[in-house]
């Protein structure tokens, strides 16, 4: 269903801000949760760097999670919405792809800036 009306979009962008901003928030706050438990900065940097593996395992393991739920949850579900619309959808899947390779795109970018972290544990241990 699309949102036709301003006030709805303007509802839907107010949401989506104030999601963006609650992730944001509850992230400087686990970041200053972990900087003072670790005694500083440089502690939680060194502690970051010795969980480099755990942390990998972890992101796989939610990466596989949502991956599983995606492909035989939500993508169907979304398909079966776009098969009704008007032009069977086809447009509506082009962009669903296309999104799609996006975020594995985005994915590997993240896992490749941690790399040097995992490769810096890998040499030290």
């Amino acid at each position: 269903m699309a949102i036709t009306n301003k006030t709805s979009r303007l509802g839907a962008w107010a949401v989506f801000l104030i999601a963006w901003a609650a992730v944001i928030v509850a992230a400087l706050v686990i970041v200053a949760v972990g900087v003072s438990m670790a005694g500083g900065a440089v502690g939680f940097r060194d502690w970051l760097a010795r969980i480099a593996p755990y942390a990998l395992i972890w992101r796989v393991g939610v990466y596989a999670v949502v991956g599983t739920l995606y492909i035989t949850r939500w993508r169907p579900r979304l398909r079966a919405a776009q098969q009704r619309q008007t032009d069977g959808g086809e447009a509506a899947h082009q962009r669903l792809v296309r999104v799609e390779r996006m975020l594995l795109v985005v994915i590997a970018v993240i896992e490749a800036a941690n790399l040097p972290d995992l490769i810096g544990w890998m040499s030290a241990g």
